[in-house]
């Protein structure tokens, strides 16, 4: 009986523990990077900012997962890199083809790759019209994250700089002003007529 009155108690605390699921669940298993590149992120949203990258292939453990699909990883051969990345881009297979991620174009004369979502942050590298990028997300900012193919830089860019498909010519990023109105001509007076004689 006194077992039973021990017992009692810690099977309501393992119950309660149990049925208590919280927003961010406790897990481990060991899953592969699909995409060709990623941004291992400081929380698990889109606008965190990149703590570094990790490659196709590259093995992680999964040690929490959230219900909106984001799960933070601690790379395997770096055992200090640990960060937040999108579920669907993980792998339970080591040899998955690789998910293709947007290809945008850059659609004006120059466009600073910068650190941070901000205009005063600072410039990565530049990009010019035509240049190719992959398109990891857009932030909360409302900046673009992308990837420079040819460097390979991560960086953020304004996304109305970026065409999902290359152009002929830049777009003027000028406005163009409306021409100036005229002011209509001014009625000259009449002329006074002779006065009779």
């Amino acid at each position: 009986m006194k077992i039973r009155r021990l017992m009692t108690p810690a099977w309501l605390s393992l119950m309660i523990l149990l049925l208590a699921s919280p927003s961010v669940q406790a897990y481990s298993a060991f899953f592969y990077v699909i995409p060709t590149s990623a941004p291992l992120r400081e929380c698990a949203n889109p606008g965190c900012e990149a703590l570094l990258t990790v490659y196709q292939g590259d093995k992680v453990e999964i040690l929490e997962r959230t219900p909106a699909g984001w799960s933070k990883v601690r790379l395997v051969d770096k055992p200090a890199g640990i960060g937040w990345i999108p579920s669907d881009w993980l792998s339970f297979s080591s040899d998955r083809k690789s998910v293709a991620l947007p290809i945008y174009y850059v659609n004006t004369d120059s466009l600073p790759l910068r650190v941070h979502p901000r205009p005063e942050a600072n410039i990565l590298t530049m990009l010019n019209f035509n240049d190719r990028v992959e398109m990891l997300g857009v932030g909360t900012s409302g900046w673009a994250q992308v990837r420079d193919l040819k460097t390979s830089q991560v960086g953020w860019a304004p996304p109305r700089y970026l065409s999902e498909t290359s152009l002929s010519s830049p777009s003027s990023s000028k406005r163009r002003r409306a021409p100036a109105r005229k002011a209509p001509p001014k009625e000259e007076p009449a002329p006074a007529k002779p006065s009779g004689m």
